[in-house]
């Protein structure tokens, strides 16, 4: 026999409900969050047993941030069962209500009467050591006259044994109290942390059911709740020939909410819930002569079709697999033409810190043509660089990049939006195998003319690249000439000792793309004057 599961969804409603008599709090625990840009989607579950006919269930601990208009309760059981309205209500708590809060209150105790217990220690050791002190002091005004050498010896003996013996309890009484304060200190900032945010008050839903039955029914509650968000950022590991790259995608995933995302299954949204969807209307620009007071602004017509509710944009946004931290599991990606959700195979723990936490998305084998580059007018230094493909079904956001060569850290580049099947360019740091030098041989003004007298700049640079690397390789040199914006200023580019491979006439930008066999040294000399009518200054750029 087939038994039919009835399932019923409600929104938040307006009403005033009261549990039954005897009716027990029920908790829920979060078995999925949804991470967007700005804040967060939260799915919590619960199973109870509900009695037949009408009754109020009283669910507990839901954060006082949840935006009420996006929380939403489902239900289903094998009976049928039908969500009759919600009332949403906020309560106070005790100071102590928070679980971690009392645990770190009874750690800071327990190391306050450690500390204690060592100074009461200390205390005693310090008075039995001015004892013997005193004692060693009236050795000579003893009333039964001077003592023996023999006592006196094993007096001495005895007071140096007790001496020894107490000092090594102050030492090591002074050692475990500085072992103690920087414990003390951690617990105490760690205290004051958690009770600086802890909640004063949570909210609650009472739900109104009915049922036919008996039954055991199970519960989804979904809220939005803003204070949380993720970023992207990249990890890129070069192998040794620099041609195959490794780019694993991160997430740095945070989240102040006031509760803790505890072993939940996440999803990372691109979606911008925050954004309004419907296009925005042109107010009318009225010009008329300027008056002591502006017209008004005629008021922008309302559509009569309101939009659906955000809840419900955001129950579409329900997803099941998730991840962990410090633990690599490739995401599923769903793509739905608006947004793109990475669902993330294995649990992850995210504390109410705002704190940024760490989790890998999905890891992109890539591989493209590895070229050294150079602009030794900026920065002598040669650097890496790969020419890939986004060859995902999804696009690369926005990002730091992290790169990694031969296992060894080289440093950060930024990641621009990559489009899927897009070209993009990623830099591997710098290459000290390859030696690029850059001098100005002529530097000169002069002036021609009998009439129009004019001025004349010149300027000439040598460029030197030689390759210490064990193979040959393709280098990319960047270099400039000066752009005149003013048909008086005249810029005339003197002699190459090589062709630049492209120039751009717009900037001045020219680039020779040259072969360097092992160890072979190869120069580059261009040149360029400008001139202009004497008696005007021009911006000297160059």
């Amino acid at each position: 026999m087939i038994i039919p599961l009835f399932l019923v969804v409600l929104f938040v409603a307006a009403g005033t409900l009261t549990p039954m008599f005897g009716q027990n709090p029920i908790s829920s625990s979060i078995s999925e969050v949804t991470v967007y840009s700005d804040r967060a989607r939260v799915t919590r579950s619960a199973v109870t047993n509900v009695a037949a006919g009408s009754s109020v269930l009283e669910f507990i601990g839901l954060p006082v941030g949840l935006d009420v208009g996006s929380l939403e309760v489902s239900g289903k059981s094998s009976n049928a069962l039908t969500i009759e309205g919600i009332d949403l209500r906020e309560e106070f708590l005790a100071a102590s209500a928070n679980p971690r809060v009392q645990e770190v209150e009874q750690q800071l105790r327990r190391l306050t009467e450690q500390k204690n217990a060592l100074t009461a220690q200390k205390t005693v050791l310090n008075e039995k050591r001015l004892f013997f002190s005193n004692l060693s002091a009236g050795l000579g005004k003893m009333e039964k006259g001077p003592l023996s050498l023999n006592e006196i010896r094993q007096l001495y003996a005895y007071y140096g044994e007790e001496i020894s013996k107490l000092s090594e309890s102050l030492l090591a009484g002074e050692q475990d109290e500085r072992r103690l304060d920087p414990e003390i200190d951690r617990t105490q900032h760690e205290l004051k942390k958690l009770q600086s945010a802890a909640n004063k008050s949570q909210k609650k839903v009472f739900v109104n059911v009915k049922v036919s039955a008996v039954t055991k029914a199970e519960f989804v509650i979904r809220y939005v709740i803003e204070g949380a968000g993720w970023t992207p950022s990249y990890d890129a590991r070069f192998d040794s020939t620099g041609e195959k790259v490794e780019l694993r995608y991160n997430a740095e995933v945070h989240q102040q909410t006031g509760e803790d995302w505890s072993n939940v299954g996440m999803v990372l949204s691109t979606a911008q819930p925050a954004k309004t969807g419907r296009m925005p209307e042109l107010s009318p620009l009225i010009i008329d002569y300027r008056s002591e007071e502006p017209p008004p602004l005629l008021p922008v017509p309302v559509p009569t079709t309101l939009a659906p509710r955000a809840s419900k944009a955001y129950a579409a946004a329900a997803q099941q697999d998730a991840l962990e931290k410090m633990e690599i599991s490739q995401s599923k990606i769903e793509q739905t033409g608006l947004s793109v959700s990475y669902r993330v195979g294995l649990k992850v723990t995210i504390p109410s810190d705002g704190e940024s936490h760490r989790t890998t998305v999905t890891v992109l084998p890539l591989e493209g043509k590895p070229e050294y580059v150079t602009t030794p007018k900026l920065d002598s230094g040669v650097f890496l660089k790969l020419h890939l493909t986004n060859g995902s079904d999804n696009p690369l956001l926005p990002g730091s990049v992290s790169v990694f060569r031969e296992g060894e850290f080289v440093g950060t580049v930024p990641m621009q939006w990559v489009q899927s099947g897009a070209e993009f360019d990623l830099y591997a740091g710098r290459n000290d195998t390859i030696k690029v030098e850059r001098k100005e041989l002529v530097n000169k003004r002069s002036e021609s003319g009998m009439i129009n007298r004019k001025l004349m700049e010149e300027r000439r640079y040598q460029i030197s690249a030689q390759n210490f690397r064990s193979a040959p390789i393709k280098l990319s040199i960047s270099d400039q000439l000066p752009v005149s914006w003013n048909a008086e200023i005249v810029v005339n580019q003197s002699n190459f000792s090589n062709q630049p491979t492209t120039t751009d006439k717009d900037s001045g930008k020219v680039t020779w793309s040259i072969d360097l066999n092992p160890k072979e040294k190869k120069i580059i000399e261009f040149g360029y004057s400008v001139g202009w009518p004497k008696g005007k200054e021009i911006t000297s750029g160059f």
